[in-house]
């Protein structure tokens, strides 16, 4: 099966724009389908009905207890970063948890120096990790969860991707945390969450820049996506902070990069909440996402590591990625 077939109709990329360096076309949806209540895990955390933590007083550094004692589901994103408890995570699948539930889920470090109780519980970073470090999470991620059922990242890649980010950045941090980091450069990722406001119908968006695609991201519905889009800009706009504007004149590529998307293979694996967890990666594409009574929750795909395109390194190319950092410490 493929990732089209878990699609409504009358969902496709339309407008697109250039946001300091950061190109976007728009993913929109005619479908007015309607979806039992999903609340975000933020919204739900300032309610006081979810609350993150350790999943013993000793911890582990690979998982993380979530209790919701709210009625309604709460979607937490691949990617998604947690601040406090022993260190701080960043989540390796998006999990709904259901209302009235207790549910362990699968976490990266992104701050390997400390392991201490700073707080016992987490509260949401109000963003989610890197999208090019997201790629190599996600690989690994789902490597393991295809050969040996488990959400499990390489832990060592990801603090990789954490070192290489604070490098480019100049930034020496005690405990290697890569908040440290995001918080050096937030007035300029801020200039793009401002700058960005999703269309009347919009689902997701296709993200590039003038080294090419970066990934795309989906939500079910147009409220979710809303709900998510400060989020997921700080994502992308984290890896062309280096980048000049640069002039579009078509939107073929992304268009012919969706398309790829469409036609991708998944794979599909009990999640840790509720839904089936949806795991693509072939034809240079690496993506997850969660299914839940029969709707595409959220959707996000990169192109893979190792993939080219027309002769040329992704933008998610190793090569692309050091050139990306080689600018970033220099600009």
């Amino acid at each position: 099966m493929k990732i089209r077939n878990l699609l409504a109709e009358g969902i496709a990329p339309e407008n697109s724009a250039n946001v300091h360096g950061l190109g976007i076309v728009e993913v929109l949806s005619q479908f007015d389908g309607e979806l039992p209540a999903i609340s975000m895990l933020e919204e739900a955390i300032e309610k006081g009905e979810v609350r993150v933590g350790e999943v013993s007083q000793a911890g582990q550094v690979p998982f993380l207890t979530v209790e919701n004692t709210g009625k309604d589901p709460v979607l937490i994103l691949e990617g998604e970063e947690l601040v406090g408890g022993k260190q701080n995570r960043i989540v390796n699948a998006s999990i709904l948890v259901p209302g009235g539930s207790i549910v362990q889920i699968p976490v990266s470090c992104v701050e390997s120096g400390r392991w201490d109780d700073r707080t016992y519980v987490f509260d949401t970073g109000k963003a989610i990790f890197p999208a090019k470090s997201r790629a190599v999470q996600k690989e690994s991620v789902t490597s393991n969860l295809r050969e040996k059922g488990i959400f499990l990242s390489d832990q060592n890649a990801v603090w990789d991707e954490v070192r290489g980010s604070l490098n480019a950045l100049g930034i020496r941090s005690e405990t290697s945390d890569f908040r440290v980091g995001r918080q050096k450069v937030a007035h300029r990722i801020e200039e793009f969450v401002a700058a960005i406001r999703p269309a009347e119908k919009q689902i997701g968006a296709i993200f590039f820049s003038r080294d090419g695609i970066l990934g795309c991201e989906l939500l079910a519905t147009p409220e979710l996506f809303r709900k998510c889009l400060g989020k997921i800009v700080r994502s992308f706009a984290f890896d062309v902070l280096s980048l000049e504007n640069f002039e579009q004149n078509s939107d073929d590529d992304p268009s012919k990069w969706w398309e790829d998307v469409l036609n991708a293979e998944f794979t599909a694996h009990r999640s840790p909440g509720d839904g089936l967890d949806i795991r693509v990666h072939d034809e240079g594409l690496i993506g997850s996402g969660l299914r839940w009574k029969d709707v595409l929750i959220h959707l996000s795909c990169f192109p893979s590591m190792d993939s080219t395109r027309k002769g040329h390194p992704s933008s998610n190319s190793r090569a692309a990625v050091t050139e990306r950092r080689r600018r970033m410490a220099g600009s």
